[in-house]
């Protein structure tokens, strides 16, 4: 057996980022950036008015009072998206809108609101700083600056930003694509009728919906029997993924075929059975350009495989860096103990407690098959290979099932 952290490392030192791809901006919520992204113009593109109001030269307002106001004739207009290449004259002033390209010879707004309009004059009782209410050229981004850097995920404030900028197209890692398979003459699929030793298959259901929460793409392969043949054809059609999932067929039982069926095809091994529990059978390798796991048939042990190595694994993937199993620290609220020196994951209900901090409550029933205790945690608390007994109230390590 080797540590979790000898296995993921040899799955870290083989990554590398699937292909990018060009999207537009509509379509590149969530993805990842493959390359840095410059601006091709200064933003704001022109000095423009912050405010409604009225542009004006600052220096003619520097002697209004409220008892003696300053009085500017108000020689035209320009609403947003409008233009005047005429400069503001001397002793005027222009009504101008939100956004409106500032008039040449103005160096200032003055808020609608704080001006009186009469008799086509705008009534002026308090000084107008220079630049006041006026958003200059560039302020915010400088055309050539770096926008965006690789490896930040397109959220919606992203692309606000590339979009203000005129981007229409984006470079970005493509989404994982992933075939999933489960072995075993004992599953059913939910809804039929179970003969005598059969049970209800639900790690595909299981790990399709973790897949999906991350946006990967999955293809279903279906459940194959404990057969050598059919194990291979559906191995092979799976193979022209970036991922394949095979669950179930990977411990030491005489019906377990699925190490030997990768190992006739040419898989790489990179390492096989972690010192975890749940999750000790777990196989991981490469076969060409796709990356094969085979995951324990014990369904909560598919989980814990499945958070510790592939979810980080596929971010990478697509481009985050520096992904990493998502860990947090939480405060136990029952005492642990362990038998073994294997890292013990214990399904847990995570929540804030009374002073903010999470706390982390073991379920009832622990088990690599206990469902219902699966169905009740939220994340997995971390017992470390040498801590036999933790105490109520330490700081543990969780493994969480998302952000």
């Amino acid at each position: 057996m080797i540590s979790v952290e000898e296995a993921w490392r040899r799955i870290e030192e083989r990554i590398e980022p699937l292909a990018a791809e060009p999207l537009p901006l509509e379509a590149a919520e969530g993805f990842v950036l493959a390359k840095p992204i410059t601006a091709p113009i200064d933003l704001p593109p022109f000095d423009n008015s912050a405010m409604d109001g009225y542009a004006l030269r600052a220096g003619e307002t520097q002697t209004a009072r409220a008892e003696r106001p300053v009085k500017l004739p108000v020689a035209g207009e320009v609403a947003a998206g409008g233009w005047q290449d005429k400069p503001v004259a001397p002793g005027t002033a222009v009504k101008i809108m939100t956004g409106a390209p500032l008039p040449p010879g103005a160096d200032s707004v003055l808020m609608l609101e704080d001006g009186r309009l009469r008799d086509g004059a705008v009534e002026i009782r308090g000084p107008v700083d220079p630049g006041r209410h006026v958003r200059r050229q560039g302020e915010d981004v400088r055309r050539g600056q770096v926008l965006l850097e690789p490896g930040l995920r397109l959220n919606p404030q992203r692309l606000a930003l590339l979009a203000s900028a005129g981007i229409r197209e984006v470079p970005v890692h493509r989404r994982a694509r992933v075939s999933l398979l489960a072995t075993g003459s004992e599953l059913a699929a939910p809804g039929a009728p179970l003969r005598p030793g059969q049970i209800y298959d639900s790690n595909r259901i299981t790990l399709k919906s973790l897949l999906r929460a991350g946006g990967s793409t999955c293809d279903d392969l279906g459940v194959v029997p404990d057969d050598p043949a059919a194990i291979t054809k559906q191995i092979r059609t799976g193979l022209g993924r970036d991922l394949l999932l095979v669950s179930g067929g990977v411990s030491v039982g005489s019906h377990d075929h699925v190490k030997q069926v990768l190992r006739e095809l040419g898989m790489e091994t990179l390492f096989w059975q972690v010192a975890m529990k749940p999750g000790k059978p777990l196989l991981c390798g490469r076969l060409g350009p796709t990356w094969i796991f085979g995951l324990p048939g014990n369904p909560i042990s598919c989980v814990v495989g499945f958070l510790i190595f592939i979810e980080p694994l596929i971010r990478r993937l697509e481009g985050k860096p520096r992904a990493k199993p998502r860990y947090a620290k939480a405060r136990l609220t029952q005492d642990l103990h362990k038998k073994d020196d294997r890292r013990h994951f214990l399904t847990a209900r995570v929540s804030a407690g009374s002073d903010g901090f999470l706390e982390a409550a073991p379920t009832e029933k622990q088990g690599s098959a206990m469902m219902q205790a699966l169905a009740q945690a939220n994340a997995f608390v971390v017992a470390p290979e040498d801590c036999p007994f933790i105490p109520a109230g330490k700081t543990v390590e969780v493994l969480l099932f998302n952000g």
